[in-house]
């Protein structure tokens, strides 16, 4: 009798405890919807999430510049700058992709300290910690940057604004109708996120598995994580940003230049000095071994392929020609010996003007008569080219008799019967770019050739450096003559302009230094005849000044916020 009365026993037991189990309250969706989200491979999808929203490759904003012009009809870029750039249609914005990003890295920060990164190992756990949390407050430093630069600005009344500030994850029953902080608000949070990341980062991290920079990221495969010397990096050109005209009543202040030039110059100092500049700084693009190139800072990881080639090769190449650049960034190219070409000294020579120019110009820029691939034809962009080639043959021909080389892996062959593709990255930070900011920011804060803080180099020397590489003639009898701070403004200007051609520099730095004759006028292009070289109008650029110095905050955010205050003129 005890054989069944125990089974009976155990299964009205068991029967109790599930009834029991059936009438209590189920798990709340919210609770266990946290619970997941605070297992790592969940938390630290918000991390990759916010990388994802960085840009992916080069968007080609000169087109909307004095450096170039589109030749698609209906091309974004073209139509922004004949005059459709509004609150309604700006394709240049970054709103949504930053605050996007930036909702994840809030996500992040206020779960990282919970998520169980490492279950057997608590000072690895506190590793994950400090890295997942350094690399958060980083992106959302870049992302307030990317904001500021493009959508900060005055508004009617005059007051320089920011944009909303969102630190903490913003839930559906909370008020997401912010208005804009103050320019510095926004400013003073992108120095503290970058401070903060540079206490948690590494300057680099190691491929050593002994050491716990090894541990937080697995090593080299982690290769574009952020780092330490990113984040100074980028710190240094806040730094410059916030100094500069646009956003300090059209002139420099001189204390901030001082402290950009301090953050660029410690570590351009760090680095070797001015003489470190690295040498392979011109063509940095056209190397397969780009990971071990000292003039890359931050790039994206590569891919294989000829997009860029064939968006932009001549037709002759089988390319679509898309972005040429003008004649007034050809003439801002000097000759060989330094001095621009309207100097008496320069030589130049109007019926031979691709002559003894200063190198990098056949590097970036395809004119008539270039070999752009070993073994193939001269690109012929005459008038009466007998080529597709030619100046406005097709739909796919040149605007402006020429083509942009620069960023294009001329060993790429289009030909359908041998296509081939080859290595490309986009780069978010180059070394050039941190030595030209050091430069501009060290000559306003204390004129071309004097160095208060023995930093070992000025801003002279800095261009000086970077024409040397350029194969401009030595000694630079030009640059010998420049001694006063508006005359090395401009030749560092003009050195930006050539150097950072084609990465999307040229937009944002002609608004920041308040350039309205680049950002207004026509911009020109050649006729060429024979050895006769007409200079054309090629396209309007239809901007309205003040109010295209600062970007528009977008008219669908306008009319969901009615605390947003838009931009003067927009």
């Amino acid at each position: 009798m005890k054989k069944f009365i125990l089974p009976l026993l155990a299964t009205l037991v068991l029967s109790a405890c599930q009834e029991e189990k059936l009438l209590e309250p189920a798990r709340d969706n919210q609770q266990y919807l946290d619970y997941v989200l605070r297992t790592p491979a969940f938390a630290e999808g918000f991390l990759m999430s916010a990388y994802k929203d960085l840009p992916g490759d080069y968007e080609n904003s000169e087109c909307a510049t004095d450096d170039a012009v589109h030749n698609a009809n209906g091309n974004e870029l073209r139509r922004m700058a004949t005059g459709e750039w509004s609150a309604l249609y700006s394709p240049v914005s970054v709103w949504n992709s930053s605050y996007a990003a930036i909702f994840n890295i809030n996500y992040l920060l206020s779960i990282v300290n919970d998520v169980e990164w490492s279950s057997q190992d608590p000072a690895r756990n506190a590793l994950f910690i400090k890295k997942n949390s350094g690399e958060a407050y980083a992106l959302r430093g870049y992302f307030y940057l990317q904001l500021l630069t493009r959508h900060g600005g005055k508004a009617a009344n005059g007051e320089l604004l920011g944009v909303p500030l969102l630190t903490t994850p913003v839930k559906v029953t909370d008020n997401y109708k912010l208005p804009r902080a103050s320019f510095r608000e926004v400013m003073d949070l992108v120095y503290a996120d970058f401070d903060r990341a540079m206490e948690l980062l590494p300057a680099t991290w190691n491929d050593n598995y002994q050491d716990d920079n090894y541990i937080r990221v697995f090593g080299s495969q982690n290769r574009g994580r952020i780092q330490g010397k990113i984040v100074a990096a980028l710190k240094a050109k806040a730094a410059l940003l916030d100094a500069s005209p646009a956003f300090n009543n059209g002139n420099y202040d001189t204390q901030k230049a001082a402290t950009a030039a301090a953050l660029s110059g410690a570590i351009i100092k760090d680095l070797g000095g001015a003489a470190a500049l690295p040498a392979d700084g011109i063509l940095f693009y056209d190397n397969d071994n780009d990971v071990s190139n000292p003039e890359i800072i931050w790039r994206l990881n590569p891919a294989n392929n000829n997009t860029r080639e064939k968006n932009n090769y001549p037709p002759s190449l089988f390319g679509n020609g898309r972005v040429n650049p003008t004649q007034n960034l050809v003439d801002a190219f000097p000759m060989k010996n330094g001095y621009p070409i309207t100097h008496p000294s320069s030589g130049f020579s109007e019926s031979n003007p691709y002559a003894n120019r200063d190198p990098r110009l056949a590097n970036f820029i395809v004119t008539n008569g270039s070999i752009v691939r070993a073994g193939t034809a001269a690109i012929n962009t005459s008038a009466n080219s007998p080529t597709n080639d030619g100046l406005n043959k097709t739909e796919f021909s040149t605007r402006t008799g020429f083509y942009v080389k620069k960023l294009l892996r001329t060993t790429v062959n289009l030909d359908p019967t041998v296509n081939s593709s080859n290595t490309h990255f986009y780069t978010l930070l180059r070394y050039t770019d941190l030595y030209l900011a050091c430069a501009e920011a060290a000559n306003e804060a204390w004129g071309p050739k004097n160095d208060p803080q023995g930093l070992g180099f000025t801003a002279y020397d800095i261009i000086a450096q970077i024409r040397k590489r350029a194969g401009i003639t030595q000694p630079d009898n030009y640059l010998a003559t420049i001694a006063t701070k508006e005359a090395m403004r401009e030749l560092i200007r003009n050195e930006r302009r050539l150097e950072l051609s084609f990465e999307d520099h040229r937009f944002w730095d002609i608004r920041r230094w308040q350039l309205d004759g680049a950002i207004t006028g026509t911009v020109k292009g050649v006729s060429i005849n024979g050895n006769t070289f007409n200079i054309i109008d090629v396209e309007p650029r239809a901007y309205r000044l003040p109010d295209a110095y600062y970007g528009p905050i977008p008219r669908a955010e306008i009319n969901k916020n009615n605390f947003l205050v838009q931009n003067a003129g927009w």
